[in-house]
């Protein structure tokens, strides 16, 4: 008699728990399920074995090898596409030349093979069936026999209306070789679904032999816990490896427990582990190899897998924590949580109950993980980056998120403030903006629903309604799939990073308020702010002049909110505008030079304004922000200007020619606007430069008509300059060196070094700045010279010496 082990591909289920090893890899009381499987068989004399495989086949060949050390003889029969659990046993039919016993490689049983087999042969069956009564059956097949046990119905996971019967298959058979030729090789068949139903249809005697003895299918994480329970407690009869040391006690080779340790059995403790001070292990728990248990931690009703160390005062009730986990202080796992291979959980980590983390996380201090941690290698309280809070649709950014992160914001702002809150015409942006919106309601803010709108206009109207912030959504078209979301505080720039930290720690410790069911505020509808804010952008310009001069623009942008609000404004002042490709260059290509006055692309967000001249010819970057600046100056009487750190000398050589002051500050959204808003206003003319590029654009052509110029004769009035800017790769944790070696060599010589942010160095033909990134791992140069190759010398320099340091 031969015997078959269905390791096939049934590992997938299980990958979340058993990180990416195929489930008869999964350990079980310091073994393979598998081990079990081949055991039982070998224990009726069933030597002769193949195993069926699919899922990382090469894992198993690998531990099983040969079968010699098992006592056994293992063929292995791999299918290159899922086939079905018959399909699987078809593909060994040349080595089932004999009565088989089919039995799964996740199953942990004890049961009688012997009897199993009798029972077959006496009833002359061609196919026998292992039942076994359960009390919930829902899982199972349902298999109904006669008082003779000869198989009348097959119900396939039935729900409660339709289980007729308590008797479920365990996927154990005994087979006759007969049965494989019912059906083709290659093609996906399955025993339960496919093979048994075929068979009744067709009078073959199929019998059920029901059984009393134990049987366990691991294929979640309750019934692997279960599989350990029943070990422990003795309901499965397998013997429980090392020695015992106390009442249910078991431990391996060489574990140290220390005397002020206390455990309590059943629980087994595998092979080198230390137990520390103070450190409880309670009942039911399974403590693998090589583990170290920190001082006064307490693990209940968990198994841990080998080489795990936990740090003093941690908690671990009814979970699973895989290889090599590090578990700092004082973290805490939930019941039905499982931590996979490799992961760091930092201090002060919450880990709730049935969450389950990916391989090779690091989840950093002090976070409280509520969901599946699938993506990404670091899950972090820090949810806010440079310019609000960024991830992809339904990964990162979900409806849970939402609606926690609107509690979150909720929470800080306290009941009975006023948020508005807008989207722009993606739909799942939308969704995610009801989210927020429901979160926010259930602390008692009340929300203004804007409707569809740009980030820009948001920043407008939350000051000129006197509400106390605002959240936009938007989908990011820089990064597919990607949305992003802004907020805005009561004077429409960016909230604060202590106040984004606020909204963080309340958002990962859910420490939100709830309002009772009768304080829950209504949500306002507004509708037709895109046209009002067209009218308030019309007043802060000399329409007339812009009329007058006959424009004609042509217009980029990926988003049709945006290319309607644009359409709207400059047909307003007289502006012939034509809607573009996305491609602009291509566009000037085709059109004969000189049609238009000028070109320009807009972001999908209203916010980032590219330009080309009326010779097709693009503007630079930094070009922009000199032109913005430019712009500032003519539009107020203060003749102040805010550039960011980074903005190059030139921008000085400009203004001061005109009479006018530069404010520098440093490159952060936040500090740029809040620079702004603090010398200009919210509602001005300048504040709307720095935030919305359609405004910019609308007071360039004011600018333009006022001084009958054409875009290239005003670009060319600005002093020339020369700037580079690049992104050198550099590990996180080799930043602080880089830096503090920048400065120390720098300082050496006669070089004049700023730390106002980042390193800058002034050199007697221009400057150089080395910023570390603080969302990336990457640090960036800028640098500015007397000419193009000065700037490019000065920027390869630097490169050498940031190389050079990380080295060191």
């Amino acid at each position: 008699m031969k015997g078959i082990i269905m390791a096939g591909g049934s590992g997938s289920r299980l990958r979340p728990l058993t990180c990416d090893l195929p489930k008869p890899m999964v350990p079980v009381m310091a073994k393979p399920v598998m081990t079990y499987s081949i055991e039982l068989l070998k224990k009726y004399g069933i030597k002769d074995i193949g195993i069926t495989l699919q899922y990382l086949p090469q894992v198993i060949e690998d531990y099983f090898q040969d079968g010699s050390t098992f006592g056994v003889k293992l063929h292995y029969f791999v299918e290159e596409t899922p086939l079905g659990t018959a399909g699987s046993v078809k593909n060994a039919e040349k080595f089932l030349d004999e009565t088989f016993v089919v039995i799964s490689g996740d199953a942990l049983t004890d049961i009688n093979i012997s009897k199993a087999t009798n029972f077959h042969k006496e009833k002359k069956a061609i196919a026998t069936l292992v039942l076994k009564k359960v009390q919930v059956p829902l899982e199972y097949g349902v298999v109904i026999t006669d008082e003779s046990g000869a198989v009348t119905r097959f119900l396939e996971k039935p729900n409660w209306s339709e289980v007729f019967s308590d008797t479920v298959n365990t996927g154990i058979y005994i087979l006759e070789p007969e049965v494989l030729t019912y059906f083709k090789a290659g093609q996906k068949f399955d025993f339960s679904q496919d093979l048994f139903p075929l068979l009744l249809e067709k009078g073959k005697p199929m019998y059920g032999y029901i059984t009393d003895e134990y049987w366990c299918d691991i294929g979640n994480l309750q019934t692997y816990l279960q599989a350990h329970y029943d070990m422990l407690s003795g309901k499965v009869r397998f013997p429980i490896p090392g020695q015992k040391i106390g009442e249910n006690i078991w431990v391996g080779e060489n574990v140290d427990i220390a005397p002020e340790a206390r455990l309590e059995g059943p629980c087994y403790i595998g092979d080198y582990t230390r137990i520390r001070e103070g450190a409880y292990v309670g009942p039911f728990t399974v403590i693998g190899r090589y583990n170290d248990i920190g001082p006064h931690t307490s693990i209940k009703r968990s198994v841990l897998w080998d080489y795990n160390t936990l740090s003093r005062c941690v908690e671990i009730r009814g979970a699973a924590v895989c290889n090599k986990v590090d578990i700092r202080e004082r973290v805490s796992i939930y019941e039905g949580a499982v931590v996979g291979n490799g992961c760091t959980l930092k201090p002060r980590v919450s880990v709730k109950p049935d969450v389950k983390i990916w391989p090779e996380k690091v989840i950093e201090h002090g976070t409280t993980v509520q969901s599946n941690v699938i993506w990404g290698t670091r899950f972090s309280k820090t949810l806010f980056g440079k310019n609000g809070i960024t991830g992809k649709l339904n990964v990162d950014l979900d409806p849970r998120f939402a609606v926690r992160l609107g509690a979150a914001l909720g929470a800080e702002l306290k009941p009975n403030k006023r948020v508005a809150i807008s989207c722009d015409d993606n739909t799942g942006s939308a969704m995610l903006k009801y989210g927020i919106i429901s979160g926010l309601l259930s602390s008692g803010v009340e929300v203004l629903d804007l409707g569809m709108l740009t980030t820009p206009i948001l920043r407008y109207m939350v000051p000129y309604f006197g509400l106390d912030g605002g959240v936009h959504v938007f989908e990011d078209k820089k990064v597919d799939g990607n949305v992003g979301i802004h907020f805005i505080d009561r004077d429409g720039g960016n909230f604060s990073p202590a106040f984004e930290r606020q909204i963080e720690n309340a958002f990962v410790r859910e420490d939100f308020q709830r309002v009772a069911a009768d304080k829950i505020p209504k949500v306002q509808n507004f509708f037709n702010v895109p046209l009002f804010y067209a009218k308030a952008l019309e007043k802060l310009v000399d329409a007339d002049v812009i009329r007058n001069y006959g424009f004609k623009v042509l217009f980029s942008t990926p988003s049709r909110l945006v290319a309607s609000i644009a359409e709207t404004i400059f047909s307003d002042v007289g502006c012939e505008l034509h809607i573009a490709e996305d491609d602009i260059p291509l566009e000037l290509e085709k059109a004969e030079r000189g049609q238009y006055s000028l070109a320009c692309h807009v972001d999908s967000n209203g916010e980032e304004l590219e330009l080309y001249d009326e010779k097709g010819k693009r503007v630079s970057r930094e070009m922009c922000g000199a032109l913005r600046s430019f712009l500032c100056l003519n539009a107020n009487d203060k003749k102040e200007v805010v550039v960011p750190y980074t903005a190059p000398t030139a921008i000085e050589t400009m203004v001061q020619s005109l009479q006018g002051k530069v404010i520098r500050t440093k490159t952060s959204r936040y500090a740029l606007m809040n620079e702004v808003i603090k010398r200009e206003g919210n509602g001005s003319g300048v504040f709307l430069l720095y935030s919305d590029a359609i405004a910019m654009l609308l007071k360039l052509l004011e600018v333009l008509a006022k001084e009958h110029k054409t875009l290239s004769e005003l670009t060319s009035a600005i002093p020339r300059f020369y700037m580079k800017e690049k992104v050198i790769e550099c590990p996180w944790e080799e930043k602080g060196k880089v830096m503090r070696w920048l400065i120390q060599e720098e300082t050496k010589g006669n070089n004049v070094v700023e730390l106002f942010e980042g390193v800058k160095v002034h050199h007697k033909n221009g400057w150089a700045l080395v910023l570390p990134d603080s969302e990336e791992a990457v640090c960036r140069i800028y640098s500015e010279g007397v000419s193009e190759e000065y700037a490019e010398e000065l920027t390869k320099f630097y490169e050498d010496k940031i190389n050079w340091a990380k080295k060191q």
